[in-house]
């Protein structure tokens, strides 16, 4: 949507130029930031297509995880336990003694976010409700 924005930015500044609203200077100087951020987005897009089958294998590996987060969690270790939480989250927020607001890790927040479509298997209680994510007290 970006590099179609700028498409258009750069339509819009030659339209200015032609027209004598602004000048060579300055037609210059805009075409430039233009240019720079088109380059700029342009690599990040070859960097991501690149990327894409990392992401999709860690998305997939992530999405199975999630769907036995009970049995690790109930069967681990306390060392074990501790990575889970590790792994999946990224910062809980504490008010009270109790949690009130998780952050997870990526991809872990996306799946979280998957509400009643029946496509995902959630975890088991770990996952489903945000104070029982883990025993905070005893893992962390």
């Amino acid at each position: 949507m970006r590099l179609a924005k700028l498409e258009r930015m750069e339509k819009n500044l030659q339209q200015l130029y032609m027209e004598e609203e602004i000048s060579l200077a300055d037609f210059k100087e805009h075409r430039s930031q233009i240019e720079a951020e088109r380059s700029r987005l342009k690599t990040n897009v070859d960097s991501v297509r690149q990327r894409q089958h990392l992401v999709k294998a860690d998305f997939e590996v992530a999405l199975q995880m999630a769907t036995q987060l009970d049995f690790f969690y109930k069967n681990g270790n306390f060392d074990q336990k501790r990575l889970l939480c590790e792994t999946v989250l990224k910062r809980l927020h504490v008010e009270n003694g109790g949690i009130v607001k998780a952050e997870y890790n990526a991809p872990f927040g996306v799946i979280a976010r998957v509400d009643g479509s029946g496509s995902v298997n959630y975890g088991g209680r770990y996952w489903t409700r945000t104070s029982d994510l883990c025993d905070v007290n005893a893992v962390l």
